[in-house]
């Protein structure tokens, strides 16, 4: 069916206004608003009936469906003597006419948030969308859009006008403009700002995100900075995997994804961070994907630790070497007694890869293991009371404390 016919057939049924009409052939003709396109069907339909209805033809009834929404038409009919009421659109009731206006709402909101992309989403009366669907469905029609994707793009096309240098993005957004025309009130959502980067930890009394015991400070605290950059109201860490408070996290450093949420600012420089304790070097703006990656990563990641151990009783060379059978072996542990509480049938199944050792005296030794990530290496060590097995401590038979812990590469 042509393009004028289908028009034509769903302007007997329902007085649809230049918008709602052009919005069903919405993929027919590139460069349009909606508007535009519909009142240039309407246009075309004019001129058809008025030269059929002047050669004699039976097309009163569509002249004056046409003329309910279409001043030309009325027009044409009044000269005929024939007045005809303007009727409202059956989709949008003039909710159409004038969306733009919201933009000026808008605008006083985004005053001192320096941001770069914006989306814009609207709440639509259900109606409207009701009434959408209902002429849709009946007509099969397969070319438009939604009302809502229309009052979006709109209001973003005049959003443009005033903010100089800003572009929409639907993905990855800065900002999200709500509109909402039930009530006519707008407002702004700040999305997060990511920043991914590395970290060193050099102490033995800092955790990553909770003070207890003898923690002095945490890796939460010290990028406190990074929130005050981007005037963010908080913000929160996410850590590929977690080494213990008292372990030292060395060689190339941990990645980790700071989010300052609800910023103010999303571009500038990320100053680097270091004391006595932390140095953090920060990478660049990263993304919600990157922080899914950087959780799954370290499941799978493997880590090379230190551990200076203490045994109840000295060892010899021959003893000591006996760890090796431990190299490639699967490691079986339930949660540690220390985190019980958390989950305490969870049990978890890791690899251990290689294993070094050296005497430093009879009852110290210095342990490299290189290990798949999400190991418990101290548990692996002194056995927990067997719940981690096979364990250092099982193949040594003696007792073990682990001194010193230290990360030493994360591959």
């Amino acid at each position: 069916m042509e393009l004028l016919d289908r028009a034509l057939e769903i302007i007997r049924t329902y007085p649809l206004c230049d918008s709602c009409l052009g919005r069903l052939f919405a993929q027919m003709g590139y460069g349009l608003e909606n508007f535009e396109r519909g009142r240039a069907i309407k246009t075309l339909l004019h001129m058809k009936l008025v030269d059929e209805y002047r050669k004699g033809r039976d097309v009163l009834n569509d002249l004056l469906a046409l003329a309910k929404i279409h001043k030309p038409t009325s027009r044409f009919l009044t000269s005929l003597g024939i007045n005809v009421d303007e009727a409202a659109c059956y989709i949008c009731g003039g909710l159409l006419k004038d969306v733009e206006k919201y933009a000026k709402d808008v605008l006083p909101l985004l005053e001192g948030v320096e941001f770069r992309t914006f989306e814009v989403g609207t709440t639509v009366p259900k109606d409207v969308v009701e009434r959408e669907s209902e002429v849709v469905k009946r007509f099969l029609i397969t070319s438009g859009e939604s009302v809502k994707h229309e009052i979006n793009r709109r209001i973003g096309k005049e959003l443009l006008k005033h903010l100089t240098g800003k572009r929409v993005d639907k993905l990855r957004p800065n900002i999200v403009v709500r509109v909402d025309l039930i009530t006519g009130k707008a407002s702004v959502e700040r999305n997060p700002l990511l920043i991914e980067g590395v970290y060193l930890k050099l102490s033995r009394r800092v955790s990553q995100a909770k003070k207890f015991g003898d923690v002095k400070s945490t890796l939460w605290d010290k990028l406190v900075y990074i929130r005050e950059v981007f005037g963010g109201k908080e913000h929160v860490i996410h850590v590929s995997g977690r080494e213990d408070s008292d372990a030292r996290m060395l060689g190339t450093g941990r990645p980790l994804v700071v989010e300052v949420k609800q910023p103010i600012k999303y571009d500038g420089a990320i100053p680097p961070f270091r004391d006595g304790d932390i140095i953090f070097t920060p990478i660049g703006f990263t993304n919600r994907e990157e922080v899914r990656r950087l959780k799954e990563k370290a499941k799978t990641d493997i880590k090379l630790y230190r551990a200076l151990v203490l045994s109840e009783r000295p060892l010899t060379v021959e003893e000591l070497n006996k760890i090796g059978e431990l190299s490639g072996k699967t490691i079986i542990q339930y949660t540690p007694r220390r985190i019980k509480r958390i989950s305490p049938r969870k049990k978890r199944v890791r690899m251990v890869y290689e294993l070094a050792w050296r005497q430093i005296s009879p009852r110290v030794f210095e342990l490299y293991v290189r290990c798949q990530g999400g190991l418990y290496v101290k548990e692996f060590i002194h056995g927990d009371g067997g719940r981690t097995t096979p364990s250092v401590s099982e193949i040594l038979n003696t007792h073990l404390e682990v001194l010193e812990l230290d990360v030493l590469s994360v591959e």
